[in-house]
């Protein structure tokens, strides 16, 4: 019949579990190495159930007695030490008991009450730091004087110097030496200059003296005006009809108003050439503050040299010398024949130079009766 657990006793399965017919004796080295049908038996070398139920059972015991004895323990200690026992006082009277601890008890420490000593979290005035350096990644410089903190800040010192690469943004003001402005004619505006490109000048511009000036008004003052390398003194006529530089043009008789256009054989009243080349020009309407005079002014009217040397538009045979008159070409002149007598009227100029053609084209005349 088998037997069971609560038949055999725990201490008689350790005393017969690996025994040889129920007496404990050594393994040989034959038997270790044979493995468990050696040591035990077994059925074709596994072991069987019985064996494997003995050896847990065995196992589970033994876990079982640890247990109770650990349990046994922990009763006993607290009997002789009780948790209630686990304060700081107990604990402080204990430790000073045995010599331990010296000028302890559970409110001192070193015989100081504990607001005698810093939280753990807690801060500092500068004042309070004083020695070693704050770092830069803690707000300080890193350094221990002027000149290291300014170097590892990347910073200048209190008076330094630039050279003039150094700006590259903004303007330097007159105050400071420089002209305010960003351009030569800012510049030039802000200290005073005249600029040698151009502009417009404001109030009173003297040359040499207060006596000789050009003011904003346009009034010019000067004793002699030299290199005008042009032809012509010219002036603004009154537009009758369309004219080209060299045209020979005159009074239009037959309006009511003054107007001129260009002369025929048929005109009385001749007045000039269209001139293109004059060196001095007046007449027309003011130009207003940025339009240009020329420009402003020819749509409605002529400029007519009116003495000097001019070219003019002629046709035919033509000698230095000759009287030159308007022909059945409107604007277009030609020399006066010999034994031609022509009329004051109609006399714009004579010829200073000859070129031997009778083809359309412009000769220099001396404009003017």
């Amino acid at each position: 019949m088998a037997e069971t657990k609560a038949e055999v006793s725990l201490e008689e399965y350790l005393n017969n579990l690996f025994s040889a017919k129920g007496v404990m004796v050594p393994l040989t080295l034959e038997e270790w190495t044979g493995g468990w049908v050696t040591i035990v038996g077994g059925i074709n070398g596994k072991p069987t159930a019985q064996q494997f139920n003995k050896v847990f059972y065995v196992l589970s015991a033994l876990a079982k007695s640890n247990a109770e004895d650990i349990s046994q323990v922990r009763q006993t200690a607290n009997g002789a030490l009780p948790e209630s026992k686990f304060t700081a006082a107990e604990i402080i009277a204990l430790l000073k008991a045995y010599g331990l601890m010296v000028g302890v008890n559970a409110d001192m420490v070193d015989g100081k009450h504990a607001d005698a000593f810093a939280a753990k979290s807690h801060k500092h005035s500068a004042s309070e730091i004083s020695n070693g350096q704050i770092s830069l990644a803690n707000g300080g410089t890193g350094a221990t004087n002027a000149a290291d903190a300014r170097k590892n800040l990347g910073a200048a010192a209190e008076t330094h110097s630039h050279s003039a690469s150094d700006i590259t943004s903004g303007t330097l003001p007159i105050a400071r030496g420089g002209t305010g402005a960003s351009t030569a004619a800012g510049a030039c505006s802000n200290i005073g200059a005249m600029s040698t490109s151009g502009g417009t000048f404001k109030g009173t511009v003297s040359f040499g003296s207060s006596t000789y000036y050009v003011n904003t008004a346009g009034v010019a003052n000067f004793s002699k005006c030299y290199g005008a390398v042009y032809n012509d003194y010219a002036e603004f006529f009154p537009r009758g009809s369309e004219t080209e530089p060299g045209d020979i043009v005159a009074l239009d008789v037959e309006s009511s108003t003054e107007q001129y256009i260009k002369a025929t054989n048929l005109s009385t009243h001749v007045a000039g050439v269209h001139t293109d080349e004059c060196a001095m020009l007046i007449g027309g309407e003011k130009a207003e503050e940025g339009e240009d005079y020329l420009e402003k002014n020819l749509p409605a009217y002529i400029p007519v040299a009116l003495a000097g040397r001019v070219h003019v538009r002629v046709i035919g045979p033509v000698h230095t010398g000759d009287y030159i008159i308007p022909s059945e070409v409107p604007g277009v002149g030609r020399a006066v024949k010999n034994c031609e007598t022509a009329k004051a009227g109609q006399i714009v100029g004579y010829a200073v130079e000859s070129d031997g053609r009778t083809d359309l084209r412009r000769l220099k005349i001396r404009v003017g009766r």
